[in-house]
């Protein structure tokens, strides 16, 4: 097992974890919203949603409480799941609360009352008034969440993929949990848990500790055994954060810097590293908003892609994203890329995929960092490595005493 998941847990118990495990922002507001409620009035509401969930030849649409909520439901129950739905700010769903109900019930957030109203307990309250206090850290120990964030830490940047052996290992060891399914289910939930909290940030598909996950690492050193070993590999992952955040940064500014044409090139580069063929940058006095014209194989299929580049400091809008969907037909083309080092204005983001028109993919400055960085243009990677003392490996060649110190 990883020294640092190991640390973490300080007994070996069959814990079950919450399923569907919230965002805790998610359960604060359920707690508000369900003090002072009657359990049965609660149980019945969950019960009528359930009784309408459909099957797999009649399924049903639960995305928009504000439509289903009207249409499935009356009386107590329509007006209970409206008070759960709008007093989160439209954030908790009234037919998703299995994870708040049972992370409640589990940490005993939430309590029945001898008249059966639920009732926010001082645990509870406690919970809600401070999200980086003994109650939050309680429940992230308890959960794994602690793990996870220690596995992002030693082992990020990286994919879920990357974390997704050593959670594997805690959970058959610590958990009720046994296939990688429930692994994979699990470790999203808390990882999502993580990024809504600033803990981790998350680039696309990569995952990487934020400074304010490493620091609330270390104000949960005291739940360490092996806390040098552990501060000694935070240390280590402060100092290479940094050295990465560097260095994107001055790969950002290259860019930004570059002759428009030769960033052109570069970008003619990395569509060929990333696997796309026929590469060719177009005439620059007759693109019609095209750069790059590319073939990209899905599958069985091959399909033509335009690309256009914009080297900018400040969002793109939508009239470059009309303009490039208006030229596809000029090239055969059946989809285009927008590639930016800046971002791209919300009218953009909703028009990307428009319902009827052609998709267009918009690559943000960020992302472009990434795709850079994964392919190894621009970026040079290097391997750390550390020594640990392990007296374990050791123990056989101890000198062993009787009871009576005699050896």
């Amino acid at each position: 097992m990883n020294p640092l998941m190991k640390g973490i847990v300080m007994e070996k118990v069959q814990r079950s974890l919450t399923p569907h495990f919230p965002t805790y922002r998610k359960a604060c507001h359920f707690l508000r919203s369900l003090d002072g409620v009657a359990q049965t009035a609660f149980m019945q509401m969950r019960s009528e949603i359930l009784s309408q969930r459909g099957d797999p030849q009649h399924s049903v649409d639960w995305t928009d409480p504000d439509e289903w909520i009207f249409i499935r439901l009356s009386g107590a129950d329509q007006e209970l799941a409206e008070k759960i739905w709008v007093s989160s700010n439209k954030e908790l769903n009234p037919r998703h609360l299995r994870g708040v109900w049972y992370l409640s019930q589990t940490h005993n957030l939430l309590e029945v009352d001898s008249l059966g109203v639920l009732r926010i307990t001082e645990r509870g309250q406690s919970f809600i008034n401070n999200l980086h206090g003994k109650i939050v850290i309680e429940i992230d120990q308890y959960e794994g969440v602690l793990v996870i964030l220690q596995l992002v830490a030693e082992l990020g940047p990286g994919k879920r993929s990357a974390f997704l052996t050593d959670y594997g290992e805690f959970c058959r060891q610590y958990t009720t949990y046994r296939s990688e399914g429930v692994f994979k289910s699990s470790m999203y939930d808390r990882l999502r848990n993580l990024v809504e909290r600033g803990l981790i940030e998350r680039n696309y598909q990569t995952y990487e500790i934020t400074e304010a996950g490493l620091n609330y690492l270390d104000q949960c050193s005291h739940l360490l055994p092996e806390e040098r070993t552990r501060t000694q590999a935070m240390d280590i992952e402060r100092l290479a954060k940094q050295h990465r955040d560097k260095a994107r940064q001055q790969l950002l500014d290259h860019l930004l810097n570059m002759d428009p044409f030769k960033f052109e090139e570069l970008i003619e580069f990395l569509l060929i590293e990333m696997g796309y063929t026929d590469v060719d940058t177009t005439s620059p006095i007759s693109d019609r908003g095209v750069d790059v014209i590319a073939i990209i194989e899905l599958g069985i299929s091959s399909l033509k892609e335009v690309i256009q580049v914009k080297r900018h400091r400040t969002n793109l809008h939508r009239t470059v994203l009309d303009q490039l969907r208006g030229s596809l037909h000029r090239f055969d083309a059946v989809r285009g890329t927008i590639i930016t080092t800046s971002g791209f204005s919300s009218g953009a983001i909703a028009a990307a995929h428009e319902r009827g028109a052609a998709p267009i993919t918009l690559i943000d400055g960020e992302r472009l960092l990434d795709l850079l960085i994964e392919n190894g243009i621009g970026i040079k990677q290097h391997e750390v490595k550390y020594f640990e003392f392990d007296p374990a490996s050791l123990s056989q060649f101890e000198v062993e005493t009787d009871v009576d110190g005699e050896m």
